[in-house]
């Protein structure tokens, strides 16, 4: 629950948004876009990868679009499901699963895991990811 007077309502909902923010942004957005999502000392764990701070993760979640995973000339879909929301203050802890999706005909699945992640309120209210560790 929020401790400081915000609606814990509307904010496990802007955190869910968030998460699915950053699917689509993946999927179809910039590394500019993605980067407005995340604070500016945010960590990033993955099984083959850790970067630290805003401009490592941008540089990693460039080279996933260069090897083709995601971006919009992969064509490939993220699916968030499941999300878990837990908010204290300016804090929150996320979890949710994932599915990469091909875009290719049939679409097959690429990838499955999940995201585990800790976010922070900003100081003009965006929640915004600061730690996400990927397991698959």
């Amino acid at each position: 629950m929020s401790t400081n007077g915000n609606n814990p309502t509307a904010d496990t909902a802007a955190i869910i948004t968030l998460l699915n923010r950053f699917g689509r942004m993946a999927d179809e957005g910039t590394l500019a876009d993605i980067g407005e999502l995340c604070t500016d000392d945010v960590e990033w764990w993955m099984p083959e990868a850790t970067w630290r701070c805003r401009d490592e993760v941008l540089k990693g979640l460039g080279s996933m679009r260069e090897l083709g995973y995601a971006g919009p000339e992969s064509r490939n879909r993220h699916v968030i499901t499941n999300h878990e929301v837990h908010v204290d203050g300016d804090r929150a802890a996320a979890h949710a699963y994932f599915q990469l999706v091909s875009g290719d005909l049939p679409a097959s699945i690429l990838a499955v895991g999940s995201y585990t992640d800790e976010l922070r309120r900003s100081t003009d209210g965006r929640w915004l990811f600061a730690r996400r560790q990927i397991s698959t």
